[in-house]
């Protein structure tokens, strides 16, 4: 199959540079015979190495997402580039390749432009929500975090007095190092990730709540929701800030739906939530960062959900909306509702399943 001008321009040669820039200072130094000098193996071990990673990192990011060009990474390319349109993102669409799994999910790298799904998502609608996040992440790199810049040294003063109170009641023995260790966690992962949860709501709407919920009963179940990781916050926290986003959105309807299911998941939890849990995960922090996603958003003329309804050419944010209440209403046919909508895509975007 010949490549799209967007991988080929954009992609395909800007890796082939990359792979001549990581080979010349290794052909050099072969051709002046540095490494037989015991003086300069250090510095040449060191210089291997590096070029090494980056070597790697390009074999991962963009040569299997090369090699595995096909019918599916032609349709997303359509897919992404409609979306960017839809919301007015200003940069260019990143790449989206078949190259992860459903272990992994969807997973997203700005400095490669790259965003992973698993294969056969193509034919799906209930997790494409997921596909915003990732686009949250390359608007984070954009950017450059100035989303919640500002979220970031409050939060970092609410540690600070949370741990001087720790320390006050001699508790800190105890609690120091959990809290110590989510102040971290807060700067270097967990708030780039609420932010993208917050892309995805904006953009979304009510599918991204519903589809992060799926992903939570399918995957954790209800005694987990408090565990959080180096590279994302509890999930519990996750959800609490995607119905508050609804609320801030003015989608009040959906939002006591998508919280009076998600209350039901989360009966009988309470002796699963650990004892600084509302110290790392308080509800004035999420609003505080959703009030300065949004206001940077707007600046940015980044379009909410809220904004496309009525659009003439539907939005998918809108088909991904109607999938979702399609799937609760009529389960049994939801299969063929999915797979009609998605061949008017395919029809859309001039192309053949």
């Amino acid at each position: 199959m010949e490549h799209h001008e967007d991988y080929r321009s954009r992609f395909i040669d800007s890796t082939l540079q990359k792979i001549r820039e990581i080979r010349t200072p290794i052909q050099q130094a072969l051709e002046i015979g540095a490494l037989e000098y015991d003086a300069l193996s250090g510095n040449y071990i060191f210089l291997y190495n590096r070029l090494n990673r980056e070597f790697n990192a390009y074999h991962a990011y963009r040569f299997l997402a090369i090699k595995n060009y096909g019918n599916a990474e032609v349709f997303f390319y359509r897919l992404i580039t409609k979306i960017y349109k839809e919301h007015r993102i200003t940069s260019l669409p990143p790449i989206v390749s078949t190259i992860s799994n459903h272990d992994y999910y969807y997973w997203a790298v700005p400095m490669f432009e790259i965003i992973a799904i698993p294969s056969g998502e193509e034919n799906s609608l209930l997790n494409l929500p997921d596909l915003y996040h990732e686009i949250g992440h390359l608007l984070y790199s954009m950017y450059q975090g100035r989303s919640c810049e500002l979220s970031g040294l409050e939060i970092d003063k609410h540690f600070k007095k949370e741990l001087g109170s720790l320390k006050d009641r001699r508790q800190y023995e105890h609690f120091g190092s959990e809290v110590e260790r989510a102040k971290y966690l807060w700067q270097v992962s967990w708030l780039e990730e609420f932010s993208c949860d917050l892309a995805g709501t904006y953009m979304t709407g009510a599918a991204y709540g519903w589809t992060n919920l799926k992903l939570i009963s399918a995957d954790h179940g209800s005694s987990r929701i408090f565990d959080y990781t180096d590279s994302h916050p509890a999930n519990e926290a996750r959800m609490r800030i995607i119905i508050l986003m609804l609320e801030k959105l003015g989608l009040h309807n959906e939002k006591r739906e998508i919280e009076s299911t998600w209350q039901v998941f989360m009966r009988d939890t309470e002796i699963f939530r650990p004892p600084v849990y509302r110290i790392l995960f308080p509800d004035k922090l999420l609003k505080l960062i959703i009030d300065e996603f949004v206001d940077f958003y707007d600046n940015a003329d980044l379009a909410p959900c809220t904004e496309l309804t009525g659009a003439a050419d539907t939005p998918m944010a809108n088909l991904l909306n109607e999938a979702w209440v399609n799937a609760q209403n009529n389960p049994e046919t939801f299969n063929i509702y999915e797979t009609n909508v998605v061949n008017g895509l395919y029809e859309k975007f001039g192309l053949q399943r």
